[in-house]
């Protein structure tokens, strides 16, 4: 008989073994549930320090894989949510050791209740370096939650179509941002409206999203661009950035940029293209007339 603590079809016993006693904890994880985080959650000691980083695309969430009402748990537990759209990492970890493995934070994934999948498990040391590497990418380039970030991811789901969508894989780059100027034809390249030289333009640009075939209504597509637009780097610079004066914003985004190694050949117009993409997908965000200044 497999011992419960390592029973791969009851990882949670692990997880909470591992927070009974942490004064920090950490979970990385793409998909999250409140079924799955409420008993972790029940066993950390109320005075421990609670950080999430997790994705919120709204095609995942449509299928209760992924649950943006954990912002309102953890925030009542005084943490934080981040999100980067493309996190695929599951890991747990405190200032003293750490689980990573294949075990996500649902009820399936850590077999709360009945046997889930089969998962693993590992234990190791925070201190590993490819944890480290793992947590300062994530750290550098993640956004973090806020309220308006969970109701228009909340609402990108529920416009999403009934019938199933045709997913596609983003690329897989951190440092993804638009270089396309014209946000506006995005959904017309998408809608199957506009000639092939255009497309190959913009079609690196829905790769890039990660945007599901099958989105019927511009307004569906718009909504979910900017679902994943308020994850990950582009949403921190949109955090960050707006507010400022245009010339304080280019400073700020090249600063981000500068600290991530990432090259700019014209910080100005890398502002202005993401300025426009931010303020035509993102409600709440405005873009002043006549100039790239963002405010919210």
């Amino acid at each position: 008989m497999t011992q419960a603590n390592v029973d791969p079809q009851r990882c949670g016993f692990r997880v909470l073994e591992l927070v009974s006693t942490a004064a920090a904890l950490t979970i990385v994880a793409p998909f999250i549930t409140s079924a799955g985080i409420r008993p972790i959650l029940t066993e950390l000691p109320q005075d421990a320090e609670l950080e999430i980083y997790t994705r919120w695309r709204p095609d995942e969430v449509a299928a209760g894989v992924s649950d943006p009402h954990i912002f309102d748990l953890v925030g009542n537990r005084g943490g934080t949510v981040s999100l980067h759209p493309i996190v695929h990492a599951k890991g747990y970890l405190t200032g003293s050791s750490a689980l990573v493995g294949s075990a996500n934070v649902t009820g399936n994934g850590l077999g709360w209740g009945r046997p889930g999948a089969v998962e693993i498990l590992v234990e190791t040391s925070p201190s590993d370096p490819a944890l480290v590497a793992l947590m300062s990418v994530l750290r550098a380039m993640s956004s973090t939650a806020t309220e308006a970030d969970r109701d228009a991811v909340l609402a990108a789901a529920a416009a999403l179509p009934a019938a199933p969508l045709q997913a596609v894989e983003p690329v897989d780059r951190t440092d993804w941002l638009p270089s396309y100027r014209m946000p506006e034809v995005l959904w017309l390249v998408y809608d199957g409206q506009r000639e092939k030289e255009l497309t190959d333009f913009v079609q690196p640009e829905l790769r890039a999203l990660g945007v599901p075939n099958g989105i019927q209504s511009e307004p569906a597509f718009n909504a979910y661009v900017g679902a994943i637009l308020r994850q990950g780097f582009t949403g921190r610079i949109a955090q960050e950035c707006s507010n400022l004066s245009t010339i304080k914003a280019v400073q700020r985004l090249t600063e981000l940029c500068m600290a991530r190694g990432i090259t700019i050949e014209d910080p100005g117009l890398l502002w202005e293209t993401l300025a426009a993409w931010i303020a035509r997908f993102m409600p709440g965000f405005q873009r002043i007339s006549g100039g790239t200044r963002l405010i919210r």
